[in-house]
């Protein structure tokens, strides 16, 4: 065995090449003082409906300073637009937080490299995620371990108990009774379990003046308009007509904002 093979080769001195490293010491970081100064967010893909429906993700956003889950909502999977939705109805009912907190995933931080144009000026890729927080003044911050953000992890766990019984009890079978049953669900969930923060009151900031949600919360990419007046995007080729301040957009940068409603919007960069 491998122990025993260890011992032998120990006793006549032949010890492993590999030299275990020394563990860090670790201390327990305090949660933050005030409610709105950073919220985690984070996304659980599980059988919520034992069966009954498709397999759904729950998004949801906790605050670090309360354990409050000002938002969550059902989605098929996880992606950019749910992460709108969740901020755009806590930005409808609390405010914006200073900070959000979440892992490394490609949603929060973009894997691209910076094209030359970028490093001369300074500015690193962006996802769309990340493009919409620094609109909003919001701090974006990545855990390096799922221990990092343990809050969220372990509400997972309480969910999985307890949300998929009330899922269980009102016979839920799409995303959208779902939804309807989480959002009954958390008003009783955060009465049980969220806490008074260290500092009374709130840091969460108010929308910014000139900025609209439907825009900020949506996804942009940049194309540049053929001689034709047309921009290929998705497969297909979208005509532009002649607008108001001038009847030709060749050549001319464009962003194509998809909307959380399902439209599109084409806007000059």
């Amino acid at each position: 065995s491998r122990p025993t093979l260890r011992r032998l080769r120990r006793s006549i001195g032949q010890e492993s090449p590999r030299r275990r490293r020394v563990r860090k010491h670790r201390i327990r970081r305090e949660r933050f003082c005030q409610e709105g100064m950073l919220l985690q967010i984070d996304g659980s893909p599980h059988d919520w409906l034992e069966g009954r429906g498709a397999h759904l993700t729950l998004l949801v956003a906790i605050d670090d300073a309360t354990s409050n889950i000002p938002y969550a909502v059902f989605r098929e999977k996880e992606d950019d637009a749910g992460y709108f939705e969740l901020l755009w109805e806590i930005s409808c009912s609390q405010g914006l937080p200073l900070a959000v907190y979440s892992d490394k995933h490609t949603i929060f931080r973009s894997p691209k490299q910076a094209t030359l144009e970028q490093e001369l000026s300074g500015e690193p890729p962006r996802s769309q995620f990340q493009r919409a927080m620094d609109e909003l003044g919001v701090e974006v911050l990545h855990a390096c371990s799922p221990q990092a953000k343990g809050r969220v992890e372990r509400l997972f766990g309480t969910l999985q108990d307890r949300l998929v019984k009330e899922l269980r009890e009102a016979n839920a079978t799409t995303r959208e009774e779902a939804n309807q049953v989480l959002q009954r669900y958390l008003p009783l969930h955060n009465a049980r379990f969220a806490e008074p923060a260290a500092i009374p009151g709130s840091a969460y900031h108010p929308w910014p003046d000139g900025l609209r949600r439907e825009i900020v919360f949506s996804l942009q990419h940049q194309r540049q308009v053929r001689n034709d007046n047309t921009i290929s995007f998705s497969g297909h080729l979208l005509q532009i007509p002649p607008g108001p301040d001038q009847l030709s957009y060749a050549g001319v940068t464009v962003d194509v904002q998809q909307r959380l409603d399902g439209s599109l919007a084409i806007c000059k960069h």
